[in-house]
């Protein structure tokens, strides 16, 4: 058995992504199932232990002192190697799994405050049908506090060097926005605009949105 393998792959297929590699059902499926292995040979030891100590106290009940001493020799010091190796096993594969589902959860946390709650199309595709379900429920409590606190978080996460930005439509269907100053501007698709920055923040960091620099204003 190559001990805790299953687990490091998990690991590794995080590491190697630029952001989040398709959940893996097969790696999770594959790290529980060594986990159930490994408790079976655990087990198996346990038992086997235990069976030796009333075999012993038979042993001494009726007088076998030369069967206890071999017992003595042999099988506590097997058993408990053998206990100890499959134990920390276990305690690695498990360790593993939940690093990678934390570390997953981390990003989609991430994720909502980038996408004010909106999860792209090739993103959900990345993701188990649990997690799509947390992005959904992380996405009502944050809503719920910003409603409750009469205040929208998301709106700005870092302090903006000007009032107004220059965009470009990035995605044709937008349609229209109401600026806070009571303007209204169609988004067609190519358009270049320069609007306030908190009416247009939560649309760049969806991506339909350009925010464009001097070089690429000319």
């Amino acid at each position: 058995m190559n001990f805790g393998q299953r687990g490091r792959e998990l690991l590794l297929d995080l590491k190697r992504s630029d952001w989040l590699p398709p959940y893996s059902d097969e790696g999770v499926r594959g790290t529980l199932e060594e986990i159930n292995l490994h408790y079976g040979e655990l087990s198996d030891h346990v038992n086997a232990s235990a069976a030796a100590a009333a075999a012993d106290a038979s042993a001494e009940q009726s007088g076998d002192r030369s069967s206890r001493r071999k017992k003595d020799a042999q099988l506590p010091f097997e058993s408990r190697a053998a206990v100890v190796l499959h134990d920390e096993a276990i305690r690695r594969n498990k360790r593993c799994l939940l690093a990678y589902h934390q570390y997953r959860m981390d990003r989609l946390r991430g994720l909502r405050w980038e996408t004010t709650g909106v999860l792209p199309n090739h993103i959900r595709g990345l993701l188990s049908e649990a997690e799509v379900d947390f992005f959904a429920e992380y996405d009502r409590i944050v809503s719920r506090h910003c409603a409750s606190i009469d205040l929208d978080l998301s709106s700005s996460q870092t302090p903006p060097e000007a009032d107004f930005v220059e965009v470009r439509v990035l995605q044709a269907g937008l349609g229209r926005i109401e600026t806070e100053y009571g303007g209204s501007v169609a988004l067609d698709l190519g358009t270049t605009h320069h609007l306030p920055r908190g009416d247009v923040e939560h649309l760049i960091r969806q991506g339909v949105l350009q925010e464009l620099n001097g070089e690429e204003r000319s």
